[in-house]
């Protein structure tokens, strides 16, 4: 069995449902590896904070997340199964997959809070007008005649998302699931506008810079 670093957050007591695919001994939801044959298991039904080993809570330790998921990350190295049975191999790989996934929603304050809400079965969002700001920013951009005011339309969507992200996350600690959701209408325009932006502002700019860019990229 592998040595790995906070291991025993992925043991727990063994679920009396759950078997190793292996030796049929029981194991916990959490656990990695079998703590009997220790053989690599395949990914369980649990939540993304405890895939990690994280309290469930909205305001996580990101110094944390980073050393859990880099822990964690080198226990399910490919290079590490590569000498063993191609059930292993595919059970450490999704493993990986699902890790990374995990890590990357948790790490992004606005994913975290989507998911936050998925966890407690809040969504209660519903088709809805655009918001004030939001449909202002809109109008904005498509009156937009230069590259310049596109950035300035930029500029005011992106502080703006800032401070709907704080005022998500202080509606999610309070438990205020309506004003939550709005905050995520509200977001997701200005999500959507950030990425118009670039859209017309290369619509905008003269020919050779154009090309410019295709170069780039």
């Amino acid at each position: 069995m592998f040595n790995v670093v906070g291991i025993n957050e992925f043991g727990g007591m063994a679920n009396g449902n759950l078997h190793c695919w292996l030796c049929q001994k029981p194991v916990s939801s959490r656990a990695l590896f079998c703590h009997h044959c220790g053989t690599i298991q395949p990914v369980r039904d649990i939540d993304h904070f405890a895939r990690l080993g994280l309290e469930r809570r909205i305001d996580i330790d990101i110094e944390l997340l980073e050393s859990q998921y880099a822990a964690l990350s080198r226990t399910l190295d490919p290079q590490r199964f590569m000498i063993r049975g191609i059930g292993e191999r595919g059970h450490a790989a999704k493993q990986l997959e699902i890790l990374t996934e995990a890590y990357e929603v948790l790490r992004e304050p606005l994913r975290r809070g989507r998911y936050w809400l998925a966890l407690h079965e809040k969504e209660l969002r519903k088709p809805e007008p655009p918001h004030p700001l939001v449909k202002e920013l809109r109008t904005e951009l498509e009156k937009a005649a230069e590259p310049s005011q596109c950035d300035r339309v930029a500029q005011k969507a992106g502080q703006a998302l800032q401070n709907g992200i704080m005022g998500l996350m202080q509606a999610l600690r309070g438990e205020k699931w309506t004003e939550a959701n709005a905050a995520l209408v509200e977001l997701d325009g200005l999500e959507s506008i950030l990425g118009d932006v670039r859209t017309r502002r290369v619509k905008l700019m003269p020919e050779h810079a154009k090309s410019g860019i295709s170069s780039v990229e």
